[in-house]
């Protein structure tokens, strides 16, 4: 068995292979197809604002502040993980699975957002002050989901 080595481009090669290199890719990027951009989505308003709600004192209270003040923050990954954390300790609370919903209406993932809804009023029941604010949302993540 032999072992064939290759020689060295020469430099002269390589300064004329480098503009028909460059040419070749110019030309050829040219050729990609392009991407229509797409019509912009109905316009979805904002989620009703949170019911200010004072959790009393204990494990799950503590993750649904952090939660809470994750989501206001934009850090929706941070949040959906503590108030999931949240649900586990207490999961017959309505005002976590409101702010759950909340946070997959902002995520733009409305199925889920009704569900949460759904869970929340079947919680708080009819007569909660919790309850105009679920509904309201329920309502704008059933007309988001008809739009798309």
């Amino acid at each position: 068995m032999t072992l064939v080595f290759l020689r060295p481009i020469p430099v002269f090669l390589r300064c004329r292979l480098l503009p028909l290199m460059f040419l070749a890719m110019v030309l050829l990027n040219g050729c990609a197809p392009i991407r229509p951009i797409p019509p912009p989505g109905p316009e979805i308003s904002p989620p009703p604002p949170p019911v200010e709600y004072k959790p009393v004192s204990g494990p799950a209270a503590a993750l649904y502040l952090e939660a809470d003040k994750a989501l206001q923050a934009g850090r929706y990954d941070a949040a959906e993980m503590l108030l999931e954390r949240a649900l586990r300790i207490e999961p017959r609370n309505p005002h976590y699975w409101y702010t759950m919903a909340q946070l997959k209406y902002r995520q733009g993932r409305y199925p889920e957002t009704v569900q949460f809804c759904l869970k929340a009023e079947s919680l708080a029941g009819k007569n909660s002050p919790l309850a105009p604010r679920n509904r309201e949302l329920l309502q704008q993540a059933q007309r988001a989901m008809q739009g798309q």
